[in-house]
C-alpha cells in the first residue's frame, strides 16, 4: 500500500508540472495574440493614413501635361500598391491570430484533461 501511495504522489506531481507547462503555454499564446492584435491595429491606422493621403492627392483639380500625368498615375499606382500590401499584412495577421486561438483552445482542452486526471489521482490517494 505505501508503494501505491508513493506512485500516486509521483503521478500527481508529474501532472502538476504538466499543468504548469500548459498554463505557461496558454499565457504565452495569449501574449502573442495581444501583440498580433496591436500590430493589426497599427497596420489599420497606417492604411487609414494612406487612404487620407490618397484622397488628398486625387481630390485636387489641376491641368496636367503628359509628363505630369505619368507622374500622377505613378503616384496613384504607388498608393494602390501600398494599400494592397497593407491589406495583405492585415490578412496575414488575422490568419496568425486564428492559428494562435486554435492552439489556445487545444491547450485549454489539455488543461481540462490534466485537471480531471489530477482530481482522479487525489480521490485515489484519499
Amino acid at each position: 500500500m505505501p508503494n501505491t501511495q508513493l506512485t500516486l504522489k509521483s503521478l500527481l506531481s508529474l501532472k502538476v508540472r504538466r499543468e504548469r507547462g500548459i498554463r505557461s503555454a496558454i499565457a504565452r499564446l495569449d501574449k502573442q495574440v495581444q501583440q498580433l492584435e496591436t500590430h493589426k491595429t497599427t497596420l489599420l491606422q497606417n492604411r487609414s493614413t494612406l487612404w487620407s493621403e490618397w484622397r488628398h492627392c486625387s481630390s485636387s483639380e489641376q491641368t496636367l501635361g503628359p509628363l505630369e500625368i505619368r507622374a500622377y498615375r505613378a503616384q496613384l499606382g504607388k498608393y494602390y500598391q501600398q494599400d494592397h500590401d497593407l491589406l495583405a499584412q492585415v490578412e496575414d495577421t488575422d490568419n496568425e491570430v486564428s492559428q494562435r486561438r486554435v492552439e489556445q483552445d487545444k491547450q485549454q482542452q489539455l488543461l481540462r484533461q490534466i485537471l480531471l486526471q489530477q482530481e482522479k489521482l487525489k480521490i485515489l490517494m484519499e
